[in-house]
């Protein structure tokens, strides 16, 4: 039921008071790529292409997030090129959803950097968006490498790279060659240690190319990850307690990175850092409600970091910066825009009755029926948590204003709309968890 309800408000959405602006062919396109996913869904037949393309649940659910935040996303006012980039990095993300064959799932996993590559360079702001571009680059594609010379040596020794099959025959590497595969995965997520390009890009990308890198594009290395998982079942059983403490101490180290950051832009991609050390973490256990909190914890990051990047650029356009201290007493000026950034920060920190608390409440029961051990960088990583998303919300929203002799630009009816398309289905799911549940 919650499916139905969930299509039925995004198709809405998407005839939204600004439709007209919009051309009927990109409407047209849009609406019956999700109709028709929808109706394979609920059809007996999950195959589609033949040998080529297939989905799961977890493909299911990421396509849908994908498809939620491009909707949102082409409501915002942008140039017909970028409109197009992202139709383009759209059309990517499903095929490398549905991929059934390894090297079809790299090269879509590689090309879908072009897009958010022109997005940031057409649509950035300043000129250090040339070296966030790059670090994004050359970072991504130089990691990916080993994984390319994985699938060579898979196809010499087996003569397949069908996904299916390879889970089927219980593969094992060497430990060197086992993290070498995981790397391009571990640098698109970003894991710590491999996180240097993100912030970059972030504050470099305009507010469309940010929702969409923290909303889908980082979904792509958690869901790399679960497929190496299935395939490497072996490895993952030996080598975990190595991703677990890198996964949990990164996390409570960009925790205190948080704590220290006057941007707010910078804050919040910190913020998706340690998100996913935690979502990492907990699946590498290899246990249903792992599983389960991963793909919890990927919709719930996708929606709140999504809605989080775009009233940062809310308070951006109106007061002119994005540093907190400049923000200061902004509730007193938007009062409305301040329950929005209540909602998203409290949804942030894994407050009632977000998806967000679910799916850490799945994760740190993994975690604990892993080992007991952990419980003292859980609970500190949870305290940190909560600690920079209050710190978020009180250090921009009270306080005396720094800058009063500014004059203030209004805050519009669409805004309001797209934040509650964000804020709605996060929160909503919390009422319908059965669906994860398959």
């Amino acid at each position: 039921m919650m499916k139905l309800i969930l299509s039925l408000v995004f198709s809405i959405g998407l005839f939204n008071f600004k439709f007209v602006k919009f051309s009927k062919s990109i409407i047209m396109f849009y609406f019956s790529s999700y109709m028709l996913i929808m109706l394979l869904y609920y059809s007996s037949n999950m195959w589609v292409g033949g040998y080529m393309f297939f989905f799961d649940y977890y493909s299911y659910m990421l396509v849908i997030l994908s498809l939620w935040i491009s909707g949102c996303m082409l409501m915002i006012n942008m140039t017909k090129l970028m409109e197009f980039m992202i139709l383009i990095l759209m059309i990517l993300l499903m095929l490398c959803f549905f991929s059934l064959n390894l090297l079809m799932f790299y090269l879509m996993f590689e090309v879908s950097l072009l897009p958010i590559f022109f997005l940031i360079l057409y649509g950035g702001y300043s000129y250090e968006r040339y070296e966030s571009i790059m670090y994004m680059l050359m970072y991504t594609v130089v990691s990916s490498m080993p994984f390319l010379w994985l699938l060579l040596l898979l196809y010499v020794n087996y003569w397949s790279l069908m996904i299916l099959l390879l889970i089927f025959l219980n593969l094992s590497l060497d430990g060197v060659m086992f993290f070498l595969c995981l790397l391009g995965f571990m640098v698109k997520l970003p894991m710590f240690l491999f996180h240097i390009w993100l912030p970059k890009a972030h504050v470099e990308a305009p507010v469309f190319g940010s929702m969409i890198l923290a909303g889908v594009l980082l979904k792509l290395g958690s869901y790399g990850m679960l497929r190496m998982m299935q395939i490497f079942y072996l490895n993952i059983v030996s080598y975990s307690y190595i991703i677990i403490t890198l996964g949990l101490v990164g996390g409570i180290l960009m925790s205190l990175m948080c704590l220290i950051q006057v941007d707010m832009k910078m804050l919040v991609a910190y913020s998706s850092i340690v998100h996913m050390s935690l979502l990492v973490s907990g699946m590498v256990t290899m246990t249903k409600i792992g599983m389960v909190g991963g793909l919890m914890m990927m919709l719930a990051h996708g929606l709140c970091s999504s809605g989080l990047f775009y009233i940062v650029n809310i308070n951006y356009e109106c007061f002119g910066s994005r540093l907190i201290y400049l923000n200061k007493g902004s509730m007193s000026i938007y009062p409305s825009l301040g329950l929005f950034w209540f909602l998203m920060c409290s949804s942030n920190l894994s407050a009632p009755i977000s998806l967000n608390l679910i799916s850490e409440i799945f994760l740190l029961i993994s975690l604990m029926s892993w080992s007991t051990s952990v419980i003292l960088l859980l609970m500190i990583m949870c305290f940190l948590s909560a600690a920079y998303s209050l710190y978020l919300f009180s250090m921009s929203q009270h306080g005396e204003s720094q800058v009063l002799q500014m004059k203030y630009k209004n805050v519009f009816v669409m805004d309001y709309f797209m934040l509650i398309m964000h804020w709605v289905p996060l929160n909503f799911m919390f009422l319908s968890l059965s669906m994860f549940m398959l």
